[in-house]
């Protein structure tokens, strides 16, 4: 997150109540594609729409950016949020999904 907040892209939303984090959602445009990153809910405050909220205010966002499309990537093992993101419209697309970690700009702990 400390990353986010210093590119500075205005593209990192947070849901607050009783004066409490209680979501977060992290958004990235390229020019051409809207992605969403991380969406978290408090455990607490799940099942209130706080997760929908925050990610049609990232589609919101990334449209008025000029998107023409918004993508999103689930972790293995995370799958049990596929079902939220269908409720939102979203879909499987057929992709091979590739990547490279840069370990130099990795935080260790």
């Amino acid at each position: 997150m400390i990353k986010k907040l210093a590119v500075d892209d205005q593209l990192f939303f947070v849901a607050v109540a009783d004066n409490a984090v209680v979501g977060t959602i992290m958004a990235g445009y390229d020019g051409h594609r809207g992605w969403i990153y991380s969406v978290a809910v408090s455990p607490s405050h799940r099942k209130q729409g706080i997760g929908s909220r925050l990610v049609s205010h990232a589609e919101r966002v990334l449209t008025s950016k000029g998107a023409v499309k918004i993508n999103l990537q689930i972790v293995e093992g995370n799958e049990n949020v596929a079902s939220f993101y269908s409720s939102l419209g979203y879909s499987v697309e057929k992709r091979i999904s590739m990547g490279k970690r840069v370990s130099e700009n990795i935080p260790h702990s």
